[in-house]
């Protein structure tokens, strides 16, 4: 099923900008000027000066890259506020095997990578009823030598048209927030459907059975844990076997860095 229809809100308002510190603060703005088509608007700049990830870690958000801001009213149950998340490295990977990058993966929560290195990323926040979505995808921009990164071009050879890019994440982000509207629809329903979010991580991601380390923010490393990661619930939380305790821990947030 073509589960796009569910969400059309998705793109239909974009605005662009040259130039932005910060893509998610304009989309904030915006919101409380532009409320009445703001679920689902988006934000893109050419280039981001002050543009940061988690715990306000620089990005380098170089012309060449797609950098955007997404604003998604939250309609959604609160017991599935942790598959939020997981939609946005969704329809980042499903973007990437659409043109032809087929070993990207998704790396719990929702970071996109290739053979350990960084290919996208997403920064959540919640804004009063909103979520704001913040993300960075590199596609045919310039990386500073040594990173651990890489883009689009450099994988295929050539550069590719950020409007199509863009095109290709908004159906999948469509898609992914359309099935979660059908899916809750069935739940209140009470009509037993399969979790295609969950379904669809434990295909394009390949964190499931990794040996990793993992703590809330690895810039303090405090309260590291070594294990392995046995699954990932139907409420998108990882179920990690701690290697020192011998007991699982269950977890909705943080940070892991693979070991093998």
């Amino acid at each position: 099923m073509d589960y796009s229809k569910y969400f059309p809100e998705i793109g239909q308002e974009v605005w662009h900008f040259k130039e932005l510190s910060r893509a998610m603060e304009v989309s904030k703005n915006l919101i409380e000027f532009f409320p009445e088509k703001a679920n689902g608007r988006i934000v893109r700049a050419d280039t981001l000066f002050e543009a940061k990830g988690r715990f306000n870690r620089k990005w380098f958000a170089l012309k060449g890259g797609l950098w955007m801001a997404i604003s998604i009213y939250d309609e959604f149950l609160e017991e599935n506020s942790s598959l939020i998340p997981l939609i946005f490295g969704l329809a980042m990977v499903r973007c990437a095997n659409y043109f032809n990058i087929d070993k990207a993966k998704i790396k719990w929560i929702n970071d996109l990578h290739i053979n350990g290195k960084k290919l996208g990323g997403v920064l959540i926040e919640k804004f009063n009823n909103w979520y704001i979505a913040g993300i960075g995808i590199n596609i045919n921009n310039f990386l500073p030598s040594g990173f651990p990164a890489t883009s689009f071009k450099e994988i295929l050879g050539k550069e590719l048209s950020l409007l199509k890019v863009l095109e290709i994440l908004i159906y999948w982000l469509r898609y992914y927030f359309g099935f979660l509207r059908f899916y809750e629809r069935k739940i209140l329903e009470e009509e037993k459907i399969n979790n295609l979010i969950i379904k669809d991580f434990k295909e394009f991601s390949d964190t499931i059975g990794r040996c990793i380390v993992y703590t809330y923010n690895f810039d303090k490393e405090e309260n590291l844990i070594v294990g392995k990661v046995l699954d990932i619930t139907e409420k998108g939380s990882l179920l990690i076997e701690d290697s020192f305790y011998q007991e699982i821990l269950e977890i909705f947030s943080g940070e892991i860095f693979y070991v093998l």
